[in-house]
């Protein structure tokens, strides 16, 4: 069954791609990353690199994941005003397999990252003892493998309905994208969530939280967005996608970029304050360490990077129907990701006894920029394979005709 048209659509855009000051960018960031990286391995300091390398390489699998798990979102609960910027999460979702290889190659340095990958601590500590049949280098390995591999999967069936449906228009392709994504986002919940403990949560190996999944979740949720809102101002403000993408459309966005802002504020402090609650020794561990030894900057100055001013600045209509304003804010997103991830990740590298003191994460920084440019390339490559528009998606029209 094929789907037309009976009202005349705007002039067919061009393939998108990324202009040559982006892809420029990109191509420096993966040079001063990869540079950055590689002064911190000659310079013999493996716990630098590696927690590093760490911080990048979970930063842009976060938003090739994001990318299944927004088309999910947008099948599933029929959004069919982001039917014209589909491209974007789609072309996201091409990072899956070269991020994963990246992601996996982690585990070369367990033994400079994780407190429970050295068998002479486990054997002398009772609780890691107890967690030896799920923390192991094993299980870390498979674990993570199956996780990549499931998501490659899901994203090939949705994306590869949606180009079956621009080659015959058929509707059953969108059903088929439906029904995968129901039973995606049942996966993604819990392999994140296993994927985000190994990678991040078991370097504090005696912390326990109910609540950092939820916030992992969510941190990859605001952040892809926000590289979403990015890619779309940039490309509107270009006229790639003019007469498909307008101030109707951005403003969901907009809306979308603002309440995962929200949302996350009230994630981040209910980690917090059930903690400070319940004022357990094993809990309150994870915010002490992160409170002294030069630490406490970084943590005043997450909320308000990542809440408070692009709360503040996304409250009027216009700024989020304006790709002017969009940029800076998705940008400030970004930025403070980074911030989280080297606050989740800086303070636990010290074992021992010995004390991770917070420095300025110049290494850190630079290795996370190797990373977004590198997904950046692989991102436009992909983004300029495909048409512009799904021209055939049976809510086009509704797309089209979406006020906000």
């Amino acid at each position: 069954m094929s789907h037309g048209h009976l009202y005349p659509l705007p002039e067919r855009p061009a393939r998108l791609s990324l202009s040559g000051a982006v892809q420029g960018l990109a191509a420096a960031g993966v040079l001063v990353g990869a540079a950055a990286l590689g002064w911190a391995f000659t310079q013999g300091d493996a716990t630098l690199a590696w927690s590093s390398y760490l911080i990048g390489v979970f930063f842009a699998l976060g938003l090739g994941l994001f990318g299944v798990a927004w088309l999910a979102i947008l099948h599933l609960s029929g959004g069919t005003w982001s039917v014209t910027m589909r491209r974007i999460p789609e072309a996201m979702t091409a990072w899956l397999v070269p991020g994963g290889v990246l992601a996996l190659l982690v585990v070369l340095g367990v033994h400079s990252l994780y407190h429970w990958a050295d068998a002479e601590a486990v054997a002398g500590d009772a609780l890691l003892t107890h967690k030896s049949p799920f923390l192991n280098v094993t299980m870390f390995t498979a674990l993570t493998v199956a996780s990549v591999v499931l998501w490659t999967l899901f994203a090939s069936i949705i994306v590869g309905a949606s180009r079956r449906q621009d080659a015959d228009g058929s509707v059953a392709a969108s059903r088929t994208a439906r029904t995968a994504s129901g039973a995606f986002l049942v996966v993604f919940a819990l392999s994140l969530s296993v994927v985000a403990f190994y990678f991040l949560l078991s370097l504090d190996a005696h912390w326990f939280s109910t609540m950092f999944a939820v916030l992992v979740f969510t941190d990859v949720m605001q952040t892809g967005v926000a590289y979403v809102a990015l890619a779309v101002s940039l490309l509107v403000i270009a006229g790639a996608l003019k007469g498909f993408v307008n101030e109707h459309h951005l403003h969901s966005l907009g809306k979308m970029l603002f309440a995962w802002t929200g949302f996350w504020a009230y994630i981040y402090f209910c980690q917090f304050m059930l903690i400070w609650y319940a004022n357990i020794p094993e809990e309150t561990v994870y915010f002490l360490r992160r409170t002294g030894d030069g630490w406490l900057p970084y943590v005043l100055a997450l909320p308000l990077l990542k809440f408070v001013v692009p709360f503040l600045v996304m409250i009027p209509r216009g700024a989020k129907r304006a790709p002017g304003r969009l940029i800076p804010v998705a940008i400030l997103i970004l930025v403070a990701q980074f911030v989280e991830l080297y606050v989740m990740v800086g303070p636990a590298v010290g074992h021992d006894g010995a004390v991770a003191h917070a420095h300025l994460p110049v290494v850190e920084f630079a290795a996370t920029l190797g990373f977004v440019g590198l997904f950046t390339l692989v991102f436009g490559r992909a983004l300029a394979r495909h048409d512009a528009v799904p021209l055939r998606d049976p809510g086009l029209r509704e797309c089209l005709e979406y006020q906000s």
